[in-house]
C-alpha cells in the first residue's frame, strides 16, 4: 500500500508476506537442513537437552564442533536411532 504524505515524500508499506520474501530471499524454496543445534535434536528425539548434552559426553552421538555451537548432523540423529534399536526377535 503506497500512502502520501507529502508530496515530496512517499511512504510504502509491505505485506506481511511481501516483507518475509524480502528479507529471507529463500522463504518460498527452503534448502533441505543438514544439521540441527542441540535444542533441535533433542525435540526430534523428544528428550531434553540435557541428554543430548549427555549423549554427546558418552559418544552415542557425534557433533560437529567446527563452529562455535555443536550442531549434530542429520545423519547422525539417523544413525543414533538406528543403532539404538533393539534386535528384531525372530521366530
Amino acid at each position: 500500500m503506497i500512502t502520501k504524505s507529502n508530496t515530496r515524500h512517499v511512504r510504502v508499506e509491505a505485506s506481511e508476506s511481501e516483507a518475509a520474501t524480502s528479507q529471507n530471499p529463500t522463504a518460498n524454496n527452503p534448502l533441505p537442513r543438514l544439521a540441527y543445534t542441540m535444542r533441535e535434536t533433542a525435540e526430534i528425539l523428544g528428550v531434553s537437552y540435557i541428554t543430548v548434552h549427555r549423549l554427546l559426553k558418552r559418544g552415542k552421538l557425534r557433533a560437529s564442533d567446527a563452529i562455535r555451537n555443536k550442531v549434530i548432523p542429520y545423519t547422525e540423529i539417523e544413525r543414533f536411532l538406528r543403532d539404538s534399536l533393539p534386535p528384531v526377535k525372530r521366530k
